[in-house]
């Protein structure tokens, strides 16, 4: 009996020994990978662009309020819907607060008075404006000078259930398809611009 208690509490000793490595080499490597993150916020956009009015992230600037990036065929307003081009840094008026389907209706209204393609933008190409390196918007103001943070609609609804629709947060460009198209929300527009071939 004496051996079987003796062994036991070897047995115990050994059990907690080992439980004390394990978590000791957990809580190392937890320490190192955490000690090799970046946890530094990103950058406030309009901190970025503020004092560089010749950073346009690849975007060519009209006089007539649009923006084009190098290599799109798409014409972005510089505004949101509803507020109007004013000057090199200014949207005047206030943004239109529809939900989707109005949004939509708007954009369609507008192309039809303006025998233009105009559209909202999908999620792939408000992806294309939104700035990696920077958030809060995680727009380039010197190109949307009335950026502000919201959800925009997109022209996407989601695919499984029709009262959803697509939505890109410009805080940080993130977007999601789960949005109430009951919501109102602001929105983009784009103009396409067709390829002519002589």
């Amino acid at each position: 009996m004496y051996k079987a208690s003796q062994l036991n509490q070897h047995m115990l000793n050994t059990h907690l020994i080992l439980r004390i490595f394990r978590t000791s080499l957990l809580l190392t490597l937890s320490i190192f990978i955490l000690s090799s993150c970046d946890f530094r916020s990103p950058q406030n956009c309009s901190a970025v662009y503020q004092d560089r009015p010749d950073l346009l992230s690849n975007f060519s600037l009209d006089q007539n309020g649009l923006a084009n990036k190098t290599g799109s065929l798409l014409s972005w307003s510089r505004c949101p819907a509803g507020m109007q081009f004013s000057s090199p840094q200014n949207c005047s008026g206030t943004p239109l607060l529809l939900n989707f389907d109005q949004a939509q209706t708007y954009a369609t209204e507008i192309s039809e008075k303006s025998a233009q393609k105009i559209r909202l933008p999908t999620r792939r190409e408000m992806d294309s404006i939104t700035e990696s390196n920077c958030i809060n918007p995680s727009l380039n103001t010197n190109v949307f000078p009335a950026s502000s943070i919201d959800k925009f609609w997109t022209s996407e609804q989601n695919m499984l259930r029709s009262n959803l629709a697509c939505t890109v947060y410009t805080y940080q460009g993130r977007a999601t398809c789960n949005e109430s198209k009951t919501i109102e929300r602001p929105f983009m527009l784009v103009v396409e611009r067709e390829i002519f071939s002589l």
